[in-house]
């Protein structure tokens, strides 16, 4: 689910770039697959279902989980170490990037969120982000992530989100990447 739902992201084209077709969607659902068993393992998953049928996922880390153990981390680079040395080199360069801008407040951190496209625009994603809120008004902190497209910009704003920070990766020519945080919402 979640190597289609990225299948068009700028990020992962950029990241992947040295693949094409086939070779870059199994390289995908690799990396997507080791993040899926880090947050089943250490964090926290969600799924949203349309009838028998898987339709989206969100990879959340709770407070005080960012940044994630040394075991946590290392199932979400397995995916990314078969991408080759151009593909491990963008992953770090992801990395470095999102530490550089990640708060350091107590937050959940939304990691992924992925609808199939099958089922995109249906709400399923905003499904999975009042899951999310749910649990960060609960706990009275904010939320934060990171996305590369402004139509999700557009929906992050839309639940609450402000965008922090607007600019490139180094040594991605030409991607383009948001960090936004939802503040605490008062009961």
């Amino acid at each position: 689910v979640l190597g289609r739902a990225f299948a068009e992201s700028p990020a992962y084209l950029a990241a992947l770039s040295h693949l094409a077709g086939p070779r870059r969607d199994a390289a995908l659902e690799r990396v997507k697959s080791g993040f899926v068993e880090a947050a089943v393992r250490y964090h926290e998953a969600e799924s949203i279902w349309v009838g028998q049928q898987l339709a989206g996922l969100s990879l959340v880390l709770a407070p005080g989980q960012y940044p994630p153990t040394l075991r946590a981390e290392a199932w979400q680079a397995s995916g990314c170490a078969t991408t080759g040395a151009r593909g491990i080199a963008s992953f770090i360069r992801f990395r470095a990037h999102n530490a550089k801008h990640h708060v350091t407040e107590p937050h959940y951190y939304l990691f992924v969120l992925g609808v199939d496209p099958a089922f995109q625009g249906r709400g399923l994603g905003r499904a999975l982000l009042a899951k999310l809120h749910e649990r960060v008004d609960a706990r009275q902190v904010s939320a934060y992530l990171e996305t590369d497209t402004t139509r999700n910009v557009r929906l992050y704003e839309s639940v609450g989100y402000s965008v922090l920070t607007d600019g490139g990766v180094a040594g991605l020519p030409g991607l383009r990447f948001w960090t936004m945080r939802r503040p605490v919402t008062p009961i």
